[in-house]
């Protein structure tokens, strides 16, 4: 009995410790968790991809505000340099768009680059780092720079559905009630 108690608490205290990777941003809801293994951004990107937090699907973050962005860059990453969900690989030079999560294939509305970036050195840096300075980004790696690897942020979302527009009842229920209405008509029509 005893012993199943401690490996009971073992085996709680070890699914905390995990759970407790996970921080989540009273700015939008999100989970965010720093991955420190060292990762090219394709690498980083197919295992945020892979990840899920509590039914939520993980994707390397989207940062949308200024708030996001520091909250991100030093409390989920400390302050080391990580990569972020955006690429301008295969848009013109400088065309960034997010490249997962709810915001995969918009333009960013919210930039902290660094000073003089994104410059697309040395034949070109097609992904977003965050913590090049504090809390500002670079572009950096492939094709340039193909094995430059760091850290990286994931992000977990719960999936949204769309609610229907109060318009949207009313124009259902008038249907239902049309459609009602004729079936009557019909079965009188019917009977008669």
């Amino acid at each position: 009995m005893i012993r199943k108690l401690l490996v009971g608490t073992a085996v709680g205290l070890a699914l905390s410790t995990s759970a407790a990777a996970q921080v989540q941003w009273s700015g939008n809801g999100h989970y965010y968790e720093y991955v420190q293994n060292a990762a090219t951004w394709a690498d980083a990107f197919a295992d945020a991809n892979s990840r899920t937090f509590m039914g939520m699907q993980g994707y390397l973050a989207t940062i949308t505000s200024a708030g996001e962005n520091s909250f991100t860059a030093t409390t989920v990453a400390g302050g080391n340099q990580a990569w972020l969900g955006g690429s301008d690989d295969g848009n013109a030079v400088n065309s960034w768009t997010w490249r997962n999560g709810p915001e995969t294939g918009q333009a960013f509305s919210f930039t902290a680059w660094a000073f003089g970036e994104p410059n697309d050195c040395c034949g070109g840096e097609n992904y977003v780092v965050t913590n090049w300075g504090t809390e500002t980004w670079n572009d950096i790696g492939a094709p340039a720079f193909p094995n430059y690897a760091v850290g990286y942020i994931v992000e977990y979302s719960p999936i949204t559905t769309a609610v229907p527009e109060p318009e949207t009842y009313a124009m259902m229920l008038a249907g239902l009630g049309l459609l009602g209405f004729a079936a009557r008509r019909r079965k009188q029509k019917t009977a008669a």
